[in-house]
């Protein structure tokens, strides 16, 4: 462990350093508080010695100004002094203090208390250390109950949520957004032929193309069987026929083989709708329930297309 002693008094300081050494711990020295706070910083030390009285800056306003840092993780921190009084001990454990040790003092007690705190900071290592694993875990969990994990793209819930706070805001700050309903042609037909399992992998792949033909900002869901809603933040209706023809191109240029589609290859009809404030849709439902009947209209006029 690397511990840093601050002490003013060099005979003392070279006592310190050798003792603690021959514990086989590593130690780094300063002859003031000042010069010890540059090296925390710098080193990122957890483990301070400090004398009460130094020149520059003394040990309990080092103690301060340790505790004041919003520096990630803790330091442990033992004051050495003469000073023996029941007010001395209390000032110097509200500064911050964790340990407070008098002189002249005992080698073997100036040991177990080092172990004492060592003890502390590994307690305080691992339970980082948990607390990071239990953060990713809930990022873990959140991802799973946010995401179709058929998919792999948002789910009914994710897109209840995500759409709410956008219809919101879109009718706060006067914006637009567009909608894009998508579903993948004769996909009954697909499944029929070639079986539910291999039905599965093409709603992977088709979700997957879509979601990479779209900008980062844009959001997609799975609306229901394999229909996919595409969410264009901002966008009016001729920059949403524009994504929506690149959505299409995306998955026709999967090349997936279907017997059952007059084109051979799987396709998607496309459907489009904008929102704006000019609009008479209270909820962002109906500006859906618009591209949904736009991509019925683009099925009717022979499939693989885009309609508005």
């Amino acid at each position: 462990m690397n511990i840093l002693i601050a002490e003013d008094d060099p005979i003392s300081r070279k006592l310190l350093q050798k003792n603690i050494e021959s514990w086989d711990h590593a130690v780094i020295t300063a002859q003031n508080g000042e010069e010890a706070w540059e090296i925390i910083i710098r080193e990122n030390i957890k483990f301070v010695i400090a004398d009460w009285v130094m020149p520059v800056l003394d040990g309990l306003e080092l103690c301060k100004k340790i505790r004041a840092s919003v520096d990630s993780g803790y330091t442990y921190i033992m004051l050495l002094t003469a000073k023996d009084k029941k007010e001395d001990i209390i000032n110097g454990l509200n500064a911050g203090a964790d340990d407070y040790v008098t002189k002249p003092f005992d080698w073997e007690e100036i040991s177990v208390r080092i172990r004492t705190g060592e003890r502390i900071l590994n307690l305080e290592k691992k339970l980082v250390e948990m607390n990071e694993e239990l953060l990713f875990a809930n990022l873990k969990l959140e991802e799973l109950v946010c995401v179709d994990p058929l998919m792999g793209i948002g789910n009914r819930r994710n897109m209840h949520s995500v759409m709410d706070k956008a219809h919101h805001r879109a009718c706060r700050y006067d914006q637009r957004y567009g909608v894009i309903m998508c579903d993948i042609d004769l996909f009954k037909a697909y499944n029929d032929h070639y079986g539910h399992l291999q039905g599965d992998r093409i709603l992977e792949r088709v979700a997957a193309a879509i979601r990479r033909s779209l900008r980062t900002s844009d959001d997609i869901f799975r609306y229901g069987g394999e229909e996919i809603l595409v969410f264009l933040p901002d966008q009016n209706e001729q920059s949403t026929l524009l994504a929506a023809e690149r959505v299409r191109k995306a998955v026709e240029s999967l090349a997936i083989e279907h017997q059952g589609s007059e084109n051979g290859i799987i396709t998607i009809s496309c459907g489009v709708a904008v929102f704006n404030n000019e609009c008479e849709d209270i909820k962002w439902a109906a500006t859906v329930e618009r591209a949904d009947q736009a991509m019925y209209r683009a099925k009717s006029a022979g499939r693989n297309k885009v309609s508005v």
